[in-house]
């Protein structure tokens, strides 16, 4: 449906609650359920306004959450036709139908109501990013306008002092100039270098006496001599005879 026709659906239902009050009440609460049919009686009576749009009307007032509350709980379980007339009664499977058809819309309801309260949270988001980057893009503008009217101030300044013969250096140049002058103050204080004198040739030194090289991280060892046994000797003693023989001599 169009939003043109969705705009004409809404008047033909305003229409319908001004022509026919006591079925098509104002007031969310009066709503009562319509008899079965009721479509061929505003057709009949409403012959000017198209069937279709008729339909449609309608529908918009039997799909409302009042209308299914009205054929859930209205009083007597009556069901009434353009001019109040009770022509009817809600069946038990018809307000179970209704009972079916109000869950299903609130669950709808519940799920748009909590995609809007996303949207608007993302909205709310991105609201307070814009606005932050806003505010940096105006800080930023004020920066750059002080930097430009600093620099129309430095050169300004500049161009006063050239008229008045003032020689201007800009920082770098003030830099280089006093690592120059710095360079040449240690250069007048360093003493003179002596003249070198021609190096001599290293006499050569014969293959064979040329030392074994030594690598610094090695760490000789003295030569340990295996440790000595102790022996004890012990001296034979001889016996000599009273008489002063030799006793190897009779032997």
């Amino acid at each position: 449906m169009s939003k043109c026709d969705k705009q004409t659906v809404s008047v033909i239902h305003a229409l319908l609650m001004n022509r026919f009050p006591k079925a098509f009440p104002k007031d969310y609460d009066q709503i009562k359920p319509l008899k079965i049919g009721i479509h061929a009686d505003l057709v009949r009576h409403l012959p000017e306004i198209d069937a279709t749009l008729l339909r449609r009307a309608l529908a918009n007032h039997t799909t409302r959450d009042g209308y299914l509350l009205a054929l859930i709980h209205h009083r007597g379980n009556h069901r009434y036709d353009l001019h109040g007339n009770v022509v009817g009664a809600v069946t038990p499977e018809e307000r179970a139908e209704a009972i079916r058809r109000l869950d299903a819309s609130t669950q709808r309801g519940q799920a748009k109501a909590e995609r809007v309260r996303t949207h608007q949270a993302r909205e709310e988001k991105r609201k307070k990013q814009r606005e932050i980057e806003r505010r940096n893009r105006e800080a930023k503008a004020a920066r750059k306008a002080a930097h430009e009217l600093k620099m129309r101030e430095i050169v300004a300044h500049k161009e006063a002092l050239e008229a008045q013969g003032i020689n201007v250096e800009t920082r770098g140049e003030r830099k280089r100039r006093l690592i120059r002058e710095a360079a040449e103050r240690a250069a007048r204080r360093a003493p003179a270098a002596p003249a070198s004198t021609p190096l001599q040739p290293r006499p050569e030194v014969p293959q064979s006496q040329n030392p074994a090289p030594q690598h610094p991280d090695l760490r000789l060892k003295p030569k340990t001599e295996p440790p000595q046994i102790a022996v004890a000797f012990k001296k034979r003693r001889r016996v000599v005879p009273p008489t002063g023989e030799d006793p190897s001599l009779n032997s």
